[in-house]
């Protein structure tokens, strides 16, 4: 950054700026630690850090970044793998964790008006208090923020019956790079800064859908194949879950080892369902075993389910032995992805572990885990995320794509979000923000550092076929 570009920051920031060492490390990567090969590509290292305290700071900051053409980054919970909140070129980034209100729970239109900067389980607490709960929340559900979420493209646990973020809010009151403060309440508009990783502007204010505290039952079954367990997504829909969650054989292996279990390696299924009263239990009950005995899998023994529910937002913690991991998301559709995901069970010799989660009546996430079991020089990491990420692309010839476009994936918008929505995104951005300032390369792809020549997308497909 240049000195006088600094000064101008500083004169207005003072303490609200940060710029020692190991602050701006920390905020050169997210949950996946970047090997330092990548620096090649991009540089990930932030001049500063920015804490706002209200709008008014944001205003400022993007008022100062569009007169001095400083990139701006958004950035909440960092929990996703993608890069999408940190730099592709340098520039400040916003740690949007200050960013406080009250909250306002309104139980007669059964909304509730919180901060972005909320960590999920932390507002599941404080709803359940007065008999409420979230129609649905990431895995990432005790670190991840709303407004990060949001940012990222929110699906997850409970989506399959409530849908995604979008289908959530009611409200939402972002910063425009321009300076401006909006709220939005069409779905429409709303839709525009789903995925869009703050590259259209920061949000400060969120009025999410909710609904009464319903107790959750869950049931368990085993599939012996990708072919079944895609049959079993199928005829599952029809009991009306609020969840099905699943792990591979690799990850169930590492769940047998952690607890104790003795489970077959194949495909487990946890399914959830909002039950209220015990006559409606036995009759779900009796509908999942017919289910899933017609999806040709067997019935999970009660004594595992509890458990493995109730460890489903602490799965990374079977990966603390490991000196490294990667991590990666893809969304597929149930009807041709049962070979993809056969393919997937033989990567990295056998050692990838996956977890999937039904997200709509066509399609789920799957989150892929790779342990890295000893320690290994940056080229290798590079091949192993090239490796990744080839294999998260080779999902569009079945109709997949990638969970987020970030930093990885930016570029393939199109392919996520539709044509029409891609050429609103550009008419919108080039309105708000026409020098470019929030949160670049995130969904359209970055030129790379030292080869200004060509664009990153280009650079990762082409490595990524050598990988």
């Amino acid at each position: 950054m240049k000195k006088k570009t600094r000064t101008k920051f500083v004169r207005y920031l003072g303490k609200q700026m940060k710029e020692d060492y190991t602050a701006l490390q920390i905020y050169s990567r997210d949950m996946a630690e970047l090997p330092n090969l990548t620096k090649l590509l991009f540089n990930s290292t932030p001049d500063g850090i920015i804490l706002p305290r209200n709008v008014e700071d944001i205003q400022r900051v993007y008022n100062l970044a569009t007169e001095t053409k400083t990139p701006i980054v958004p950035r909440s919970g960092g929990t996703t793998g993608f890069g999408g909140s940190i730099p592709c070129n340098k520039g400040l980034v916003i740690d949007c964790k200050g960013l406080d209100r009250e909250l306002l729970i309104e139980p007669i239109d059964q909304t509730v008006t919180t901060s972005p900067s909320i960590i999920f389980s932390e507002l599941q607490k404080k709803l359940k208090l007065q008999g409420f709960s979230l129609c649905s929340y990431p895995s990432s559900y005790y670190s991840a923020t709303v407004g990060g979420w949001i940012s990222h493209g929110g699906h997850g646990i409970g989506s399959v019956k409530y849908g995604n973020v979008v289908d959530q809010i009611a409200e939402m009151q972002v910063v425009l790079p321009n300076g401006e403060v909006q709220s939005f309440n069409e779905k429409e508009d709303i839709a525009l800064f789903f995925g869009s990783n703050g590259t259209l502007g920061i949000i400060t204010e969120i009025k999410l859908k909710i609904k009464f505290d319903i107790p959750l039952k869950q049931f368990g079954c085993i599939f012996d194949s990708p072919v079944e367990l895609m049959k079993g997504l199928k005829e599952l829909q029809n009991v009306d879950p609020f969840s099905v969650w699943f792990l591979n054989p690799s990850q169930v292996s590492a769940f047998n080892d952690y607890f104790g279990y003795n489970l077959p390696r194949s495909y487990v299924a946890i399914i959830s369902k909002e039950i209220s009263y015990e006559e409606e239990e036995l009759t779900f009950s009796n509908n999942f075993n017919n289910t899933i005995r017609k999806a040709s899998g067997q019935i999970l023994d009660k004594r595992y389910i509890t458990d493995i529910w109730d460890f489903r937002f602490k799965t990374l913690a079977l990966l603390k032995e490991y000196p490294d991991f990667l991590v990666s998301e893809v969304i597929l559709p149930i009807e041709t992805s049962a070979k993809y995901l056969r393919k997937l069970a033989g990567l990295f010799e056998g050692s990838l572990r996956v977890e999937g989660e039904l997200i709509s009546k066509t399609h789920y996430a799957l989150l892929l885990y790779l342990p890295i079991e000893e320690p290994i020089n940056d080229f290798k990491k590079s091949l192993l995320i090239l490796k990744i990420n080839k294999h998260v692309l080779k999902s569009r010839k079945i109709g997949g794509f990638p969970y987020s476009t970030g930093l990885w994936f930016a570029g393939y918008y199109p392919q996520i979000y539709g044509e029409a929505m891609y050429k609103r995104y550009k008419e919108f951005k080039k309105k708000v923000d026409p020098k470019n300032i929030s949160n670049p390369g995130k969904v359209c792809s970055p030129k790379m550092r030292f080869f200004p020549l060509f664009k990153l997308k280009f650079v990762i497909r082409i490595a990524s076929e050598f990988s």
